[in-house]
């Protein structure tokens, strides 16, 4: 884990492009709080994410697998689970 102090935070914000009035208005919000970003739950969104907008280009499922498997750096057991297509998992499946 890394832990940052907000210059490092400030300086984040102004590259994704919030003014300063944002910045401020954040850092007043959640000051005093530590904040920990969990890895695991955005990563796994984020591949769920390109699963479907790759299946909706018209992928097969082995392709997609293999290639979020090369972006994602994990096996592609570990993609197949986490994409399982599974009743309730994905709502337009």
């Amino acid at each position: 884990m890394i832990e940052a102090n907000e210059f490092f935070v400030v300086n984040e914000l102004k590259e994704i492009g919030l003014k300063n009035k944002q910045i401020i208005a954040f850092i007043r919000r959640f000051r005093g709080w530590r904040i920990y970003f969990r890895k695991k739950k955005s990563e796994y969104d984020e591949i769920i994410t390109l699963y479907k907008q790759m299946k909706t280009a018209g992928m097969q499922r082995s392709e997609i697998i293999k290639e979020l498997a090369s972006i994602f750096d994990k096996t592609e057991h570990r993609i197949r689970i986490i994409t399982k297509e599974q009743k309730g998992l994905f709502d337009e499946f």
